[in-house]
């Protein structure tokens, strides 16, 4: 092992893009920055699609600390402007569809049918959420493996020490912390060691296992799965020539004349009464493609559906997935949150789900929160990092509470909107909190509200009574208005809901 010892304010364990653009902003703003990962930087990742609050965090970041590449990247047009080799695809929203099972001598029939409703002619299969008023403002869904690799190039630039292939191999809680780092290489016998300290240890690890086990027993790290309401098993991976959802809905007679976006320019989310499929369409030709399904039930083969089917019927494995990668549980929550010197970033406490595309957000307002706690006086940020834990704990447990409500309504779409709306209305909320100038540190997502928690207390017992879809849209419509001013379920738009991407502009 080299004698030589280095220190750094801050060491960061994970090359993620919440791990490479906090390093990016620290070292810019002077601080002596370490980044390790334990992989190549700009491997496979999915959690691919970014959000209004997720843009807007950037934007702002991106202002307050003289990044312009950064802002560059907050809406799809300018990405493509600035960094046309920076792969992307563009997000106008959320699309929703529910597909009824086909049996397999009927495969030729559609399998999608977006009936009308008799009584306020609205369609009940579909639902379209706009993320941007217009595609000037465009969120983008992101190639992981681009983005995160440049962030990490940025911070490298910006003077951080970014070392790939790299692990902790043991540790030493104190002020400072003390690390002791191991290449990775092929050869036993050419891998060195080094001994560094830090000021600061961010987790921003995204998975378990990247802490050595000295470590995490002295933080005393431990999974919570368990607390999570939401439960499900995913099989994902990307694929070329995924056929286009809007020409099959043309195909069929079934695309609206006034749709608020092109439902392929969305996270798709593709329905079905046993589990749903994610389709984020990139420039370059890859389609990031998921099957989701809850645990506890036999698993469905998604090909079961004969528009899914034909959806995918001339698709191939990208080289980058040359197989479908298969995780038995997506959920995973681990704590501490905080301990002394050590901090984990939103995005290695906990993973809740694909649905409705939380992880990129939920990551980008941590590296705001802890980029100002770090960068601030000690007295305030000693203010800021005491209710840091706290506030991101409670953020993950309501987006948890939200999405699981949401898989318990799958059997029908009119059923999946009601209680989806509590999820946008808590989104939408956050979204023009911070447009307007509100505090990042701040609990989003409703939380400084109790009565919007009793709400949806009060949603969850009326799905243990099983009420009919329609009672539940009676009961919940009223009761939602006190919290939105978009428009949230009235029967009136059919299910196209255009005014919620109005805060970011």
């Amino acid at each position: 092992m080299s004698d030589s010892s280095t220190h750094y304010d801050v060491a960061i364990l994970g090359g993620g893009f919440s791990g490479g653009l906090l390093a990016w902003v620290l070292a810019a703003r002077g601080m002596r920055v370490l980044l390790v990962e334990r992989d190549r930087f700009g491997r496979f990742v999915i959690g691919e699609s970014s959000t209004p609050i997720a843009d807007l965090v950037m934007r702002q970041l991106a202002e307050k600390y003289e990044l312009p590449k950064l802002h560059a990247l907050s809406t799809y047009p300018s990405w493509k402007q600035t960094f046309p080799n920076l792969r992307c695809g563009k997000k106008r929203g959320f699309s929703y569809y529910h597909h009824g099972e086909v049996r397999s001598d009927e495969i030729a029939s559609d399998g999608f049918q977006d009936h009308m409703d008799g009584t306020s002619g609205a369609k009940r299969n579909s639902l379209m959420v706009t993320a941007s008023p217009n595609d000037t403002w465009a969120d983008t869904h992101w190639l992981r493996s681009d983005v995160d690799a440049f962030f990490v190039e940025q911070a490298t630039l910006a003077g951080a020490d970014c070392r790939e292939c790299t692990q902790v191999v043991s540790a030493e809680m104190g002020e400072p912390v003390r690390l002791i780092l191991r290449e990775r290489t092929q050869r036993e016998d050419k891998r060195t060691s080094q001994s560094v300290s830090a000021g600061w240890l961010i987790n921003a690890s995204g998975r378990f296992g990247v802490l050595p086990e000295d470590l995490a027993a002295f933080i005393g790290l431990r999974r919570v799965d368990q607390r999570l309401q939401t439960n499900t098993r995913s099989v994902f991976a990307h694929f070329r020539n995924v056929r286009s959802w809007t020409d099959e809905l043309r195909r069929t007679n079934q695309l609206g004349e006034d749709e608020p976006f092109d439902p392929d320019d969305a996270a798709q989310h593709h329905l079905t009464a046993d589990g749903w499929m994610w389709m984020l369409r990139l420039d370059h030709g890859v389609t990031s493609v998921g099957w989701t399904e809850p645990n506890g039930r036999d698993s469905v083969d998604w090909q079961r559906y004969a528009s899914l089917q034909r959806l995918m019927r001339d698709a191939t494995f990208d080289e980058a997935t040359p197989d479908w990668i298969s995780v038995d549980r997506v959920q995973r929550m681990q704590t501490p949150i905080r301990l002394r010197n050590y901090i984990a970033m939103p995005t290695a406490v906990a993973t809740i789900d694909p649905l409705h595309s939380t992880g990129i957000a939920h990551g980008l307002i941590g590296v705001a929160r802890l980029a100002d706690a770090l960068l601030s006086e000690p007295a305030r940020q000693a203010d800021l990092l005491a209710s840091y834990a706290e506030t991101v704990e409670s953020e993950l447990l309501r987006i948890d509470s939200l999405v699981a409500m949401c898989y318990r309504c799958l059997r029908s779409m009119l059923r999946f909107e009601a209680v989806s709306m509590l999820y946008f209305a808590a989104a939408i909320n956050s979204e023009e909190f911070l447009a307007s100038g509100g505090e990042v540190h701040s609990p989003l997502w409703f939380l400084d509200n109790p009565e919007f928690g009793r709400l949806i207390d009060a949603t969850r017992r009326q799905l243990d009574q099983d009420v009919t879809d329609t009672e539940l849209w009676d009961w919940l419509r009223p009761r939602l208005q006190a919290f939105q001013t978009a428009g949230l379920l009235d029967p009136a738009v059919g299910g196209r809901y255009r005014y919620t991407g109005e805060a970011k502009a």
